[in-house]
């Protein structure tokens, strides 16, 4: 038993110490870190201040609320484009009878690409002169169209809804997929029997009982939702001024452009805190109700 006992130790050991490493200590620094204020490029050390700086951060700084407004204007519609789009096109895809596992590949394709590359690849087909997008709307017939998508702080926060979007639907689509074809045939050929329509299928057969899909596929959106920060950084760098600025990259300025741990990790545990409130409303919203006996 003592051997067997150090044996297991032996092989789970270089996975504890990568989780202790580079996952733990990190957060636990980070927590503490949050708690200070600590310039690391002035400051010998972090000073402890407590929940002050948190106060501080939510109450009075202009470019924190800019970021947490950004940050819904953009989550709100990333979440309702991509929970929706995944959703009927995984209930259409299921009703294929030919040609299914073509259209699994063609959607999951953008998810093998890197959110920079996809950031620069919209930047081109959106840009203002000899991007292909303006260009069909002007052949379409469209006089003098002629608009700087990301260079517009009107449509600059939407346009990387629309990329982000386009990449990461493949990923949900999958997960609604495999919800749907392992439900059980014969409950929807029993509604089908009962006289009910296709809709009425869907809506009183088929979502109740994905549930717990809908609820992984909604904590995988949500996720990416508010942890918005390649395309930022490479497309709009926040701007034009601070239409795109967002909770994640804000952070990320704070703490290398302003070398400001102790406020980037306040905005950082902030973002955690609302996935975590969000993520909660989600289990709220799809939690699986379990049949009693009477």
């Amino acid at each position: 038993m003592k051997e067997s006992k150090i044996t297991l130790f032996i092989f789970l050991a270089p996975t504890l110490f990568f989780v202790l490493v580079f996952i733990a200590y990190p957060i636990v620094y980070s927590a503490y870190l949050s708690l200070s204020e600590f310039n690391y490029a002035s400051d010998p050390s972090p000073r402890f201040i407590g929940f002050k700086g948190y106060i501080d951060t939510i109450l009075h700084d202009s470019m924190f609320h800019t970021a947490l407004i950004n940050q819904f204007k953009f989550a709100i519609p990333y979440f309702i484009i991509t929970f929706l789009g995944s959703l009927i096109l995984a209930i259409l895809i299921n009703e294929l009878k030919h040609g299914a596992s073509l259209f699994q590949v063609i959607f999951y394709l953008p998810m093998i690409i890197p959110l920079s590359l996809v950031g620069i690849t919209f930047a081109w087909l959106l840009f203002p002169d000899v991007g292909i997008f303006n260009h069909i709307l002007r052949r379409l017939g469209v006089e003098n169209w002629n608009i700087d998508w990301y260079g517009d702080p009107k449509t600059a926060l939407n346009s990387l809804v629309v990329a982000r979007s386009w990449k990461m639907i493949g990923f949900t689509l999958i997960i609604l997929l495999s919800g749907l074809q392992g439900l059980p045939k014969d409950i929807r050929e029993a509604a089908k029997v009962d006289g009910a329509n296709f809709f009425q299928e869907i809506w009183h057969i088929v979502l109740p009982n994905l549930k717990p899909y809908l609820y992984i596929s909604g904590i995988w959106i949500l996720i990416n939702a508010m942890k918005t920060f390649e395309l930022i950084a490479v497309v709009t760098q926040g701007g034009p001024g601070m239409a795109t600025l967002t909770l994640y990259y804000y952070s990320w300025k704070l703490a290398f452009e302003r070398l400001d741990m102790g406020r980037a990790s306040q905005v950082a545990y902030i973002t955690a805190g609302l996935i975590i409130l969000l993520s909660w409303g989600l289990n709220r919203l799809f939690k699986t109700e379990i049949a009693s006996r009477a």
